[in-house]
This record gives C-alpha cells, sequence and structure tokens, in this order.
C-alpha cells in the first residue's frame, strides 16, 4: 500500500504450489523403493521434501487463507479447503521432527560448504525460520494460543543463535553479495543460475521493475512513495541503508522521468547470451538471518519477559546499518521491531504479510490504505482465487469476499 506505480499483476493461481507438494508426496512415497542409495542421502532428500512441502502450504495459506490439506501420493479425490490454523498446526508437526530427530543436524545440516547448495538446499536454519513464521502467523489467527506461539518463537531463535558459526550478519557494504546468494546471512533462497536459462526466467522479478539505469529504462516501473520512505529513514538520521540501497532521489515524491527512484538493493547485474540485461542475477531471498533475528525480537517483545534481549536483537540489525540503537519497551518496542523489518526487509515481500498477521493492516499508523476489520474478518486479506481452480477441484470454493 505504499507503492507507486503503473500497474499490478495479480497472481490467482496455486497450482504450482500444489504441484511441489504433490511433488513433495510422491518423493516420500517412493524414495525407500530405489536401491543402492547412500542412507544419510535418502535421510537428506526425505528431509528436504518434508521442508518444501510445509513451505508451500506456508505460501499458498498467506495468500488463500484455507486450502486442501493433505499428505497422501498421487491423491486424485477432489478435496475441500481445509481451516488454514489447522493447516499450518499440521504443517509446525510435520517440521518439529527434523529438529528433534537430528540434534547433531547432521541430516539437516545448519549450513553447506558447496555455493551450490549453500542457501539454497533445506538446512536445519531453514526449518527454524519457517516454523517462526508459521508460529507467528497463528498468532493472529488463533489467538487463544499466542503466548505459545511467542514462546515457541523464542525457543526457535534461542537455537538460531546457536548455530556453531553457520549464520552472521554480513557487513552493511557487502550488501551485494548477500543479494547475490549464498553468504552466511542466507536461511533459504530460491536459486537463480544464468547457465540454466531453460529452467529460470531471465528476469528478476522485483528489481527488474525498481531499476532502470541497468535496464535502459528512465522510470522505475514503480516505486516507494516519498512519504513512506522520508518515515522509514529520516532525512537527518544515520543509516547506511539509504545510501547504498536507493538513489539520491530516495524522498521524491513523483514518479515521472524527471525524478525517478531507483532501489539499488539487488542489483548485481548480468547479461544472458541473447543480450537480455537483467538487475539481479542473484538468488531470491526466501528467508535470511537478519529478517529471523527480528522475528526473534518481536515474540520476546510480546512476551514482555525479557525487552533487553529484544533490544540487543533489534540493535544488531540497526548497528550493522550504522543506525543509531533503540532502547525501550512495550508496545513501543513493539513498533521500532515492526518498523525495522519493514527498513532491513524492505523489497523482499514481507511488508504485507506483516501487517496481516499482526493485524495492522486495519490501522491508518502503519500503512497507506487499511482495510476494515469487518472485511478482513471476511477474507478481504486474501488474493481472490481463480475460477479455474473449480474446473480440476468442485470442492474447493472461492474466496467470498471477491465474488
Amino acid at each position: 500500500s505504499n507503492v507507486m506505480g503503473h500497474g499490478l499483476i495479480t497472481i490467482c493461481i496455486f497450482k504450482k504450489y500444489t504441484h511441489s507438494i504433490q511433488d513433495a508426496n510422491i518423493l516420500l512415497a517412493e524414495i525407500d523403493k530405489v536401491p543402492g542409495m547412500d542412507g544419510l542421502k535418502r535421510s537428506r532428500f526425505k528431509a528436504e521434501a518434508i521442508f518444501m512441502r510445509n513451505l508451500s502450504y506456508f505460501f499458498i495459506v498467506r495468500a488463500f487463507g484455507d486450502v486442501p490439506y493433505y499428505t497422501n501420493a498421487y491423491n486424485e479425490a477432489p478435496l475441500p479447503r481445509t481451516n488454514m490454523v489447522i493447516v499450518l498446526q499440521n504443517c509446525l508437526a510435520d517440521l518439529q521432527p527434523l529438529l528433534d530427530d537430528d540434534p547433531g543436524a547432521e541430516v539437516l545440516p545448519w549450513s553447506y560448504s558447496s555455493y551450490s547448495s549453500k542457501g539454497i538446499r533445506a538446512s536445519r536454519g531453514s526449518v527454524i525460520a519457517l516454523m517462526m513464521h508459521i508460529n507467528l502467523w497463528l498468532v493472529q489467527f488463533d489467538a487463544q494460543n499466542k503466548e505459545q506461539y511467542y514462546r515457541n518463537v523464542v525457543s526457535l531463535g534461542e537455537e538460531l543463535e546457536r548455530n556453531n558459526g553457520a549464520y552472521s550478519l554480513l557487513d552493511i557494504n557487502r550488501s551485494s553479495v548477500i543479494f547475490a546468494g549464498g553468504s552466511d546471512e542466507g536461511l533459504f533462497e530460491i536459486a537463480q543460475n544464468i547457465n540454466f536459462n531453460e529452467i529460470f526466467m531471465m528476469n528478476a522479478k522485483f528489481s527488474d521493475n525498481v531499476s532502470y539505469s541497468c535496464l535502459n529504462k528512465y522510470t522505475p516501473v514503480f516505486c516507494y512513495s516519498g512519504d513512506y520512505l522520508m518515515s522509514l529513514f529520516p532525512m537527518y538520521e544515520d543509516d547506511a541503508r539509504k545510501e547504498l540501497w536507493f538513489d539520491e532521489k530516495i524522498y521524491s515524491t513523483s514518479v515521472s522521468s524527471s525524478a525517478p527512484k531507483e532501489i539499488k538493493k539487488f542489483w548485481n547485474i548480468d547479461t544472458y547470451g541473447n543480450g537480455t540485461i537483467t538487475s539481479n542475477s542473484g538468488n531470491q531471498i526466501v528467508f535470511r538471518y537478519a529478517g529471523a533475528l527480528l522475528l526473534y525480537a518481536e515474540a520476546l517483545a510480546a512476551l514482555g519477559t525479557n525487552d533487553t534481549k529484544a533490544c540487543e536483537l533489534l540493535n544488531r540489525v540497526r548497528n550493522r546499518a550504522h543506525a543509531s540503537e533503540i532502547n525501550t519497551s512495550g508496545s513501543e518496542l513493539m513498533d521500532a521491531i515492526f518498523w525495522e523489518r519493514c527498513r532491513e526487509l524492505i523489497g523482499e515481500g514481507h511488508y504485507y504479510y506483516d501487517l496481516v498477521r499482526t493485524g495492522k493492516v486495519y490501522n491508518r499508523n502503519y500503512c497507506m490504505n487499511p482495510m476494515t476489520r469487518t472485511n478482513f474478518n471476511v477474507g478481504a486479506w486474501t488474493w481472490p482465487i481463480h475460477r479455474n481452480a473449480l474446473k480440476n477441484n468442485t470442492q474447493i470454493g472461492l474466496n467470498l469476499f471477491w465474488e
């Protein structure tokens, strides 16, 4: 709601996510039949399939709410939508053994030494980050159990800090390394590789639309409003992200060619063999260490049991950005953590979902165009489901707010 632009592409089809779920279910059903496979390799494939299944469920729940839930391979029967709280609770139950049954991080290591695997293949940190996000989503939609979900996040955050040196915050001047992928800050990423252009699209979905000087464009397709960026990054407050992640027109209120604003955060420019230019040949970041530390801080602040630790986590991210420290408590601390996630994760696909899961999406103090609580309660926060979904599954039902 704080983005200005020339158009918005609405994605109302979740077929690709259900394909991922189906693939994971089939792998789990069939892999024990594969002869001659090393036991650790087999266990790792199983763990990765469980992670991908639940990551996919989390993504489609955030977009569509209730979804059909199944874990059996070769499912053919049409299924109705399962309440999303039950779906996410099932996801947590599915993921927990990946931590409990592998205390030495042998099946899913904290990280990989190979660049081709680091951040891309599921790791122990990937599982922890996903579980943190699921628990905090459930805070909003299963509020009667919110304290338990917060405690879960604190426990997960404590383990994430004990990561055997696998994860760290990189120097802010090495931002391009973070968004190239495979860094010590990456928890899970979607690989983008110029050598596999028959698999991956030859454009960076977000950065190609907000960058222009590397793409022979004069105006970004869309950009954040000047007022919003001024609120995040006040002009006279130190914050290295202002200069490193934006151009000098960061505070412009115009989207015209005479005063475009450019986000440089993701720049890893590359040219494909056919001359196609992409502004970011780096991996697409799903979860990274800075974001997870802020989730840990948020859970601590919500419980009110250790504001000192919550501030320390918040300030670890701010210190990396050369921003002043914040020392507060209560609702002010909760707000400070929310706004720090807005700053640190800008453009990485978290802001809207943070608004939904915290209930701030219906509060004008946190977003430009809030929805009413009445509309929120009947599903206005979801995406509409494409009517073609009914062709293959007459039991599915659409999101009625949009009908």
